[in-house]
């Protein structure tokens, strides 16, 4: 039988190797002795980076993780996802990118939110120290936890589809020295890690396929505004995730489209206006080419009021018409190729 640093990564093992590792907390010789050389059984062990939860108590633990990285709504989601992001996992910006594209990085503990965005802002999950150890991954969410059609077992198939879609993001989100900084001055990765360490550890991850992960991690980055489009279609809720929680909030992204709205039928109605009353007046002098230029100018300002009106709403019906054509022929060539078809985690 291999030896644990020669397990290499694979679907039914840790998604990277031993030697890898940025976390040896979990990690013991064969005397149980860890690192610090103080001999400690499974039942006094934590999980790392939280202390309340004791790997022996495999229920806690397992509801834990599950909370941590599966969401109910994104799994339901994920089906439809092509309607709202790019079919690729690799559609993620970097850190620095994300510097560059005017986003603040918002640190979210939620894994639904985690590469989410709107407007100004994009969520990131922290990697946690536990996701980081190779004997987690091997005694806790590796083959022999899987095994077996009861619900332990299928939460932790659950668990780890999730969890390895996550993990494997991180290969995205940092690819240079500068976004491992930014990476650690925002405590998305643990402050003892190195940037050599790193770089090996996420050269792992590119083993990780879209079959092994649940199916939101075949995606990359995803619009918030869309999600919560579509929530009341796919989900039967309002919001998929609220971004207003004060009553003026709410009321203020109405008042623009009243504003215009508004603004245009005040435009027309005057425009009327002046065409009406020019029609009425009797020309006296040199007052009939006034009547006749307030006359035309009312009906131009109309015509050019109903213009606008419909410019726009043919602009909004192209965008849209040109966002699901590509989200279409980029779905049936996925399709077609058999790169669509992502691993259903029962």
């Amino acid at each position: 039988m291999a030896s644990i640093a020669q397990i290499a990564p694979g679907p039914e093992n840790c998604p990277f190797t031993f030697e890898h590792q940025l976390n040896h907390e979990l990690g013991s010789n064969s005397d149980g002795q860890t690192k610090q050389g103080v001999v400690r059984t499974q039942h006094e062990q934590h999980l790392p980076g939280h202390p309340s939860i004791k790997l022996s108590e495999r229920c806690k633990l397992y509801n834990f993780l599950e909370k941590e990285f599966y969401s109910l709504d994104m799994d339901r989601v994920a089906p439809r996802l092509w309607w709202m992001a790019k079919q690729d996992k690799a559609s993620i910006s970097a850190l620095h990118r994300q510097k560059v594209k005017g986003r603040n990085i918002v640190i979210s503990e939620d894994p639904k939110l985690h590469l989410v965005w709107i407007y100004d802002r994009v969520f990131i999950k922290p990697l946690p120290k536990y996701i980081l150890s190779h004997a987690f991954w091997r005694d806790y969410l590796g083959a022999k936890s899987m095994n077996g059609e009861n619900e332990e077992a299928r939460q932790v198939r659950r668990t780890r589809a999730a969890a390895l879609g996550y993990l494997r993001t991180f290969r995205y989100l940092v690819k240079h020295e500068s976004d491992f900084d930014l990476a650690k001055s925002l405590t998305v990765i643990p402050e003892d890690v190195t940037w050599e360490a790193f770089c090996a550890f996420s050269a792992d991850l590119t083993s990780i396929s879209n079959s092994e992960v649940s199916g939101r991690w075949a995606y990359g980055e995803i619009r918030l505004t869309r999600l919560n489009l579509y929530a009341p279609l796919i989900l039967g809720k309002q919001n998929f995730q609220r971004v207003e929680y004060q009553y003026g909030a709410v009321f203020a992204k109405f008042y623009g489209p009243i504003l215009f709205i508004f603004g245009i039928l005040s435009v027309s109605l005057s425009g009327m206006q002046i065409a009406l009353a020019a029609e009425q007046i009797d020309p006296v002098g040199n007052t009939l080419l006034l009547i006749h230029v307030s006359s035309w100018f009312g009906v131009v300002t109309v015509i050019c009021s109903a213009v606008l009106v419909f410019a726009l709403a043919a602009l909004w019906v192209y965008k849209v018409v040109k966002e699901w054509n590509y989200a279409i022929w980029d779905r049936l060539k996925l399709l077609n190729s058999g790169e669509a078809v992502v691993k259903n985690i029962p």
